[in-house]
């Protein structure tokens, strides 16, 4: 399925060259040959005055998608249309019959576009719930759970929403719709757990979010250090970022971060910085920044990544120093703590230098002990070559290099080029809240 959605989406991007008409630009994609049949039926529907409607957000936002929702191994189509009349929104399901394709079940809603949609089996008995967020308009948006069991489509769940996922926090081996809902005025947003048991009843169970959240960055499903399941929220509040972590337990939901400040103690910072694996442990740790003794006028600070138990009580993972600006990380030593202070040095052209520091008091100099240079332009090969210097990294228009200034004899806590190697790594776009 995965594959052919793969093509699906070259087929639309191709679509987009110049010089095409509007009329074959908004046509859907052309079909492999083995489904051309299929095409057909989309094609006759789109005479009938039909219109693509493709899901606009999440990872499923092909106009055509494949899925197999009946647990047979053959997959159903869903096709994604505007139609005239009331209910407009609509999702088509098709199955195969020998060579032909047959409408099954049809999916309505109201609203000005389809926003998602999310597969899942949300009671474990093999048939696929479809979960369809709808955008009402720039405001509202209105997420419901469909079961389609036996191809009878029936709405199981309706909430509104400003962002939604699926996970299992129970352990249970169902999924679970998790989902946030950000407050009106000075109302505190809330979570919301919607599960669907074997017998088909529907339970909730609700919690509230941090006041003064403002917007959501992102849902996360992760493990807690006693390997219990938590969902983390992470969002903007005024000066910074917060995230809460909840966990679902004695069918409770419950904001195990939620302080007598109504905002989640230990995870608010004024950076923009999101929650990550650093360390690789499943465990999701949220970067506090701290800060480093100064040399001078600019303070440097560095990230402290802390893991929660069930109980909210948070664990220092490790420590590293973020250079945004260039694009690189560091991942310093658990025995540095205060006694190091960082710089920066600009001053050959083509080259940016980070230099770190022994920290001796503030009544005496420092002890550089590591360089990392950032080299860019025609001669960084060059650069990165000088005596002395080691190549961290080197890609199409940067190469990161680093010099050691002392070695383990002189400090015995000076990183090897080991130690750097490991510890050194690069940054991506997705590592800042709310980016892609």
């Amino acid at each position: 399925m995965l594959l052919f959605c793969a093509l699906l989406t070259l087929l639309l991007l191709s679509a987009c060259s110049p010089g095409r008409d509007m009329e074959e630009f908004m046509a859907l994609p052309r079909l492999p040959q083995e489904y051309l049949e299929l095409q057909k039926v989309l094609d006759a529907l789109q005479s009938d005055g039909a219109s693509i409607a493709a899901p606009v957000s999440g990872n499923y936002r092909q106009s055509v998608q494949f899925y197999d929702i009946n647990g047979d191994g053959a997959e159903e189509a869903l096709a994604f249309f505007r139609t005239p009349g009331e209910r407009p929104l609509k999702i088509y399901i098709f199955i195969r019959n020998g060579s032909r394709y047959e409408a099954a079940a049809v999916v309505e809603g109201d609203g000005a576009s389809i926003e998602s949609v999310t597969y899942t089996d949300m009671d474990g008995d093999g048939w696929t719930e479809l979960v369809v967020g709808w955008g009402m308009d720039a405001e509202l948006k209105m997420l419901t759970v469909y079961s389609l069991k036996a191809f009878q489509v029936s709405p199981i769940a309706n909430a509104g929403y400003t962002q939604y996922t699926v996970g299992d926090l129970d352990g249970d081996g169902r999924s679970e719709l998790l989902l946030v809902r950000l407050g009106d005025g000075d109302k505190s947003g809330t979570a919301e757990r919607i599960g669907v048991s074997r017998d088909g009843e529907t339970v909730s169970a609700s919690s509230r979010l941090s006041a003064g959240m403002e917007s959501v960055s992102r849902l996360t499903c992760g493990a807690l250090l006693d390997r219990k399941f938590a969902l983390y929220v992470e969002g903007s509040v005024s000066g910074g970022l917060v995230t809460d972590v909840f966990l679902f337990e004695d069918d409770a939901l419950k904001n195990i971060t939620l302080g007598t400040q109504e905002i989640s103690e230990g995870t608010f910072r004024s950076s923009s910085v999101a929650l990550r694996d650093m360390n690789g442990d499943g465990v999701p740790e949220i970067p506090i920044p701290r800060a480093l003794p100064a040399q001078g006028e600019t303070v440097y600070r560095i990230l402290d990544w802390y893991a929660l138990n069930s109980r909210g009580v948070r664990r220092l993972q490790l420590s590293t120093y973020h250079n945004f600006s260039d694009s690189w990380y560091l991942i310093l030593s658990e025995y540095w703590g205060d006694r190091i202070t960082i710089r920066r040095e600009d001053t050959d052209a083509g080259e940016r230098a980070v230099v770190f520091s022994r920290w001796n008091g503030s009544d005496k100099p420092v002890t550089d002990f590591l360089v990392v240079y950032t080299i860019s332009g025609a001669n960084r090969e060059e650069l990165a070559a000088r005596q002395g210097r080691l190549i961290l990294y080197s890609g199409a228009e940067i190469t990161y290099a680093a010099r050691l200034l002392l070695t383990k004899e002189e400090w015995s806590l000076a990183p090897d080029e080991a130690q750097l190697r490991l510890n050194f790594g690069l940054i991506y776009s997705e590592w800042i809240s709310g980016s892609t």
